[in-house]
């Protein structure tokens, strides 16, 4: 039984929730003495490579896990911290499409277009091809790859679909927004397994994405080889709908103004999935060398009943409570039980991070925006990261703009709405390492550091490849749903080879670029 469903609306400032985990931090000189040595193979005696397992949130408030406070019950979330190492400032991107190209790729999503919104059912864009995946190099390495969930990075092109990207096999639905019974976004069907469309009758989505993770530990990999396995859960994301035997345990929680007890039953059932996907790698030997990390793309939402305390803000701005999300990392044989870090990791630090935990070559072409935080992660004392952090939304709301950087003690957030005739500005800055709730705004008193950073900002834009995705939250007039977004994918040897760049290249590319100075590139990275 459906649950309740929620209008669009922005996260608020939230207050409140004290941590009740308890747990020593990683910044101690015992914490490697204490971690496992590394056994010479698994149970099943037939690799010894360490598999890696991603399972992602999508719109988790950072005080809506049981270790953090919550009533809601997340049993199996929290033994991930009870047992690994918790990440407490780990950085996504505060929507869903820019976070997932930036875990892919380790690139800039400003260089790939996917910054500032999600790709939408009638929009053609998905991350360009010329990118290199992350699954593509564990691939080339030897792994099995796998993904099951919510793709969000393309969908009208087979090259742009996770079977092209590295991906062996793909169960899940190529867009966001998917009902949770009927699997269904904008009237078109979307639930597939490698291509070809899959029929269920009203399992909830959450549910699926749980059993066929299990499915494919169990049942459809090859125990010959490692393996890496990639879960995007569309939970908590909208529409608000969960099981009533779910909604029925949270009571207490009210849906009115928000939907809380909606939400709740979304984020327990989200912990049952991740519990049975734990649960099958015990079962099969394999969780003494299995990188387990759970993250969520973005702060949660509010209006949808989510909860960021302490921090400001939440889902689509770029304050904390937006971008600073709950991150977890699992491996008994490398990492000490019940740690924390306060180092700053981003989600584009994710690929060489796992790529040397595991000791294999990152294959990618192009320049690399992530940076390699596996010593920093194992070592005792800070490790700051070298260089700034960037972030940027354009959504839900048509040319008005939430941009931040962040360096290591200053982090500048600008809302930047272009009306009708008219742009307004406002600056926020903040001393992010005194003060990390955002409360106090100290632009006036530091009007140089403001006029610094905001110029840092303008040149990061200005890499935005000028047709890159922007916020469409309603369609053209002209676009027509498919039926089914399986079948409606164009086949590869239906497409051109090559990119179109007839209007980027020669001197006519170089005037255009001229006059577009830095509203962006006319030719791609």
């Amino acid at each position: 039984m459906r649950g309740f469903v929620a209008a669009l609306g922005l996260g608020a400032f939230l207050l409140g929730c004290q941590n009740s985990y308890e747990s020593e931090t990683v910044k101690s000189p015992e914490r490697l003495s204490q971690a496992v040595k590394v056994s010479s193979q698994t149970i099943e005696g037939a690799y010894t490579q360490p598999n890696i397992v991603i399972l992602l949130a999508d719109d988790l408030g950072w005080a809506d896990l049981g270790f953090r406070g919550s009533d809601i019950e997340t049993p199996h979330i929290d033994s991930l911290a009870r047992d690994g190492l918790t990440l407490n400032r780990f950085y996504a991107m505060p929507i869903c499409t820019p976070t997932r190209s930036a875990l892919m790729t380790a690139r800039d999503p400003m260089k790939m277009g996917t910054a500032y919104a999600g790709f939408q059912p009638w929009q053609n864009g998905g991350v360009s091809p010329d990118e290199h995946f992350m699954p593509e190099s564990f691939k080339a390495a030897g792994y099995q790859t796998a993904m099951i969930g919510k793709w969000h990075l393309g969908h009208t092109i087979e090259p742009l679909v996770p079977n092209s990207r590295g991906f062996d096999h793909f169960f899940g639905h190529l867009n966001t927004q998917i009902d949770y019974f009927d699997y269904t976004v904008a009237g078109g069907y979307d639930l597939q397994e490698n291509g070809v469309s899959v029929k269920r009758e009203d399992q909830y989505m959450t549910d699926i994405h749980g059993d066929e993770a299990v499915r494919y530990i169990e049942e459809l990999r090859d125990p010959e080889k490692p393996f890496f396995l990639y879960v995007p859960f569309l939970a908590p994301h909208s529409p608000m709908q969960a099981p009533a035997e779910l909604e029925d345990k949270y009571k207490k929680r009210l849906n009115r103004p928000f939907p809380k007890r909606t939400y709740a039953a979304m984020v327990d059932s989200l912990d049952q999935a991740v519990g049975r996907i734990l649960e099958s790698l015990d079962a099969q030997g394999l969780s003494e060398n299995t990188l387990v990390f759970f993250f969520s793309d973005n702060g949660g939402l509010k209006a949808f009943g989510a909860d960021n305390s302490p921090y400001r803000g939440g889902k689509l701005e770029t304050f904390e409570g937006g971008i600073r999300v709950n991150a977890i990392m699992r491996w008994p044989e490398k990492i000490a039980s019940g740690t924390t870090t306060e180092d700053v990791i981003s989600v584009m630090d994710v690929f060489p991070t796992f790529a040397d935990a595991v000791g294999i070559e990152m294959k990618h072409e192009k320049a690399s925006d992530g940076q390699d935080r596996w010593e920093a992660l194992m070592n005792s004392g800070e490790d700051p990261r070298n260089g700034d952090l960037y972030f940027a939304s354009n959504s839900p709301i048509f040319d008005k703009y939430h941009v931040s950087v962040m360096e290591q003690r200053w982090k500048l957030v600008q809302i930047i709405d272009h009306k009708s005739a008219s742009t307004e500005v406002e600056n926020f800055l903040f001393d992010i390492t005194a003060d990390p709730e955002e409360k106090n705004n100290l632009a006036k008193d530091n009007t140089k550091v403001v006029e610094r950073m905001a110029k840092k900002i303008l040149k990061w834009r200005a890499q935005h490849p000028i047709n890159g995705v922007r916020v469409a939250l309603a369609p053209h007039p002209g676009w027509r749903a498919p039926k089914d977004y399986a079948v409606s994918v164009i086949p590869t040897e239906e497409l051109q080879e090559d990119y179109l760049n007839s209007y980027t290249s020669g001197m006519r590319g170089k005037i255009l670029q001229k006059r577009h100075g830095d509203k962006g590139k006319l030719a791609y990275d």
